[in-house]
């Protein structure tokens, strides 16, 4: 009898333990199913951070149009990316609850690098080959285009580089002429999107390109490491980027020069001879029109510096 009745303290004093613990778990559970009833979580504000291309106001419009009002207990991440689709450059949203009625979302945007070009439309890329969205010109470029296929000439965007003449005459011999096809798809290069709304360089695709998906050509994919792995400066004033169908890449500046690039690798070793190379000009006074860095071990440049 001792035995069993000195065995059953330990039990009891357990109890208030297992109790205290079940409370305690079950508190947020009780809580939570209160807030989704109780008015006082109306939304009644709502903070958005992290826009930059997309217009902070226009995300913050449709957030309050679906969620002002609504309970800050069932409002979930998966709602507010559902609420912001239709925002292309958006890749994603967080949620966060600012009791009691304060609703903050921070999104992630797409990072355009490059404007691609696919029979006659242009879709804006992402540095991860993500297709964000088409390229539409405002109805003024919209009517001054198709005009100008009645006469095939090539429309400039406004403030479009001006055309790089190929064969220059201090381009060298081995540097291919682009005639017929091949120079009307660069002159429309060079001259971008009209009405364009961003300041990236641009490349010709062949084939279909749909928006939301991930573009299909390696060649390509393989050009976007080197378009963002060049200096700041250089990307800034990169106009065209071409690439063969043997992955062969070839950059064109929008003042100067043309870049034999060669195959998507050493991108590193490549970007700082040619930025040594264009240096060298600069402090000689002379505009470099050609240079190749496809083996920057041995660096070919034009004119030569004397």
């Amino acid at each position: 009898m001792t035995k069993g009745g000195g065995a059953s303290r330990p039990r009891f004093r357990l109890l208030p333990t297992v109790l205290l613990t079940a409370a305690i778990l079950a508190l947020p559970t009780v809580v939570y199913g209160w807030g989704r009833s109780s008015s006082s979580f109306a939304i009644d504000k709502v903070v958005v951070t992290g826009a930059k291309l997309v217009p902070e106001r226009r995300v913050q419009r449709l957030l309050r149009r679906d969620y002002l009002g609504h309970n800050l207990f069932t409002v979930t991440t998966k709602d507010v990316r559902t609420s912001l689709a239709p925002l292309c450059y958006i890749s994603d949203a967080h949620v966060d609850r600012d009791f009691p009625g304060t609703l903050r979302v921070s999104v992630d945007e797409h990072r355009p690098a490059v404007y691609a070009l696919a029979g006659s439309r242009w879709y804006v890329i992402a540095d991860d080959g993500h297709v964000v969205c088409e390229e539409k010109p405002p109805r003024s470029a919209a009517s001054a285009a198709a005009s100008a296929e009645t006469t095939s000439a090539p429309v400039a965007a406004a403030g479009a580089e001006a055309p790089v003449t190929a064969g220059a005459p201090d381009a060298p011999a081995g540097l291919p002429t682009p005639s017929g096809k091949a120079a009307r798809r660069l002159a429309v290069l060079q001259a971008g999107p009209p009405g364009a709304t961003l300041r990236l360089p641009r490349l010709a695709v062949d084939g279909r390109v749909v928006a939301g998906t991930m573009l299909a050509s390696k060649s390509l994919r393989a050009a976007l490491p080197v378009v963002a792995g060049l200096p700041h400066a250089l990307r800034e004033t990169l106009a065209v980027v071409q690439v063969t169908r043997e992955g062969q890449l070839t950059l064109r500046f929008a003042a100067g020069p043309v870049v034999v690039w060669g195959l998507a690798e050493r991108t590193l070793a490549k970007s700082l001879a040619l930025r040594a190379v264009l240096e060298r000009y600069e402090k000689a006074s002379q505009d470099c029109v050609f240079v190749d860095v496809s083996t920057p071990d041995r660096v070919l440049a034009r004119p030569v510096l004397k």
